[in-house]
């Protein structure tokens, strides 16, 4: 191997360890602010260039997005989300993602506002598979509907949906159950989504606390 060619792969791993040392502090720093609630530090790191080239502007806006909404920042808060709502990130599985979650999370709160804007956002998506569940969730926790159990049945049986979306609906059916009364299925369903979900998925601490509720 030649002088040359050691002298380039020694600078390519001294370059890509700063680059992972710049990117860890970062990460470190925004984690530790989310930790202590410490907005401010927050936002400036996300806010720095650096953070926005090497970690992108997604997850940057994402953790400005995480501690105003741990530290009620009302205003801030609703900035950030129509910013995200209304900004085309560079991969289209971040936006999906970001969607989901926090339309999930304001579906549970019933905080019908914040609901229906990214509602809107999802059916402009135009995933259909996506818009559809998403669409049958808004009207069970939020209009109170028990008439989709059904369709939302055939729509597991469908093998369309896994994971988070697959847990969502199953959730969904248990809440329909709940709401005729019929305590026996609820549990069931509410079972099926508990083996679905991700441990950290929004669902779970709901999940955990009726089935826990179930046993007493």
């Amino acid at each position: 191997m030649s002088t040359i060619t050691i002298s380039i792969a020694v600078a390519a791993l001294a370059g890509y360890l700063i680059f992972q040392g710049i990117k860890n502090f970062q990460l470190r720093s925004m984690n530790t602010g989310l930790k202590n609630r410490d907005s401010d530090l927050v936002a400036r790191v996300a806010d720095m260039g650096i953070s926005r080239k090497i970690l992108g502007e997604y997850i940057c806006d994402l953790y400005k997005l995480r501690v105003y909404y741990l530290t009620k920042e009302e205003d801030k808060f609703e900035k950030i989300l129509r910013h995200m709502i209304d900004t085309k990130y560079s991969r289209a599985d971040d936006k999906e993602s970001f969607l989901e979650t926090y339309f999930h999370t304001f579906l549970l709160k019933e905080n019908r506002k914040y609901a229906d804007w990214l509602l809107e956002e999802i059916r402009k998506t135009g995933n259909e598979k996506f818009i559809h569940y998403n669409e049958e969730c808004y009207e069970v926790m939020l209009n109170k509907r028990s008439d989709l159990i059904d369709t939302m049945v055939e729509d597991v049986n469908s093998k369309r949906y896994y994971g988070f979306a697959l847990g969502a609906i199953l959730f969904m059916v248990a809440k329909q159950y709940s709401y005729l009364g019929d305590d026996e299925n609820a549990l069931l369903y509410m079972q099926s989504a508990k083996a679905c979900l991700h441990p950290k998925a929004v669902y779970m601490p709901v999940v955990d606390k009726y089935l826990r509720e179930a046993e007493t």
